[in-house]
C-alpha cells in the first residue's frame, strides 16, 4: 500500500462524486461547494436553495489517533469523510413531490456509496490515492427548511510517511 494523505483522499472524494451521472434527472450533476467564509453547507444551502440542488461537500473530520502500526517511516491511519448533499424542496424532481424526491435521494445516496464504499476501491487505487473502506455509517436524511440533505459518513485506512 502506497502512502497518502487525508487531503488526497478527500479531494479524490470529490473528483469522483463530480464524475457521478445521477439516474434521475442526468443533466443535474454533482456540483462541489466552494467551501468559502466558514464552509458552513448546510447553511448556505438553506439560504441558497436554487443554486443547492445536487451541490455536495465533503469534509474530513480531522479526528486523529495514536497509530496502531508504525515502524517509525510509516504509520497506518484512519480518515473518516463527511459527505453532505443538498435536494432543495421547490426542485420538481416529478409528480411525487416530497415522494421522487425521496427517491432521488436514495438513488443518489446508492450510486455515491457505490463509487465510495466497499464497492469502491478501483477509486482508490493507484494511480489514486491509495486507501481502503473500511466502515461507513448509516446514512442520515436531514430535513431542512428549504432542503433536503442526505449525509454518508465512510472511513477509510491509510498509510502515511513520518
Amino acid at each position: 500500500m502506497a502512502t497518502t494523505t487525508p487531503e488526497a483522499i478527500r479531494d479524490r472524494a470529490i473528483a469522483v462524486i463530480e464524475s457521478l451521472v445521477p439516474a434521475t434527472d442526468r443533466a443535474l450533476r454533482f456540483r462541489s461547494y466552494r467551501n468559502e467564509g466558514g464552509a458552513d453547507f448546510q447553511a448556505w444551502a438553506e439560504a441558497h436553495p436554487a443554486s443547492a440542488a445536487r451541490r455536495f461537500q465533503v469534509r474530513a473530520d480531522g479526528a486523529t489517533e495514536t497509530p496502531p502500526v508504525s515502524n517509525t517511516d510509516v504509520e497506518e491511519h484512519r480518515c473518516t469523510l463527511r459527505i453532505l448533499v443538498a435536494y432543495p424542496q421547490s426542485h420538481r424532481w416529478g409528480t411525487g413531490a416530497a415522494l421522487d424526491r425521496d427517491d432521488v435521494l436514495d438513488q443518489d445516496t446508492f450510486a455515491i456509496d457505490k463509487a465510495l464504499g466497499m464497492l469502491g476501491a478501483a477509486n482508490f487505487t493507484s494511480p489514486h490515492p491509495d486507501a481502503t473502506w473500511i466502515e461507513g455509517s448509516p446514512v442520515s436524511r436531514i430535513v431542512g427548511g428549504a432542503c433536503d440533505f442526505v449525509e454518508l459518513t465512510l472511513t477509510y485506512l491509510y498509510w502515511r510517511e513520518r
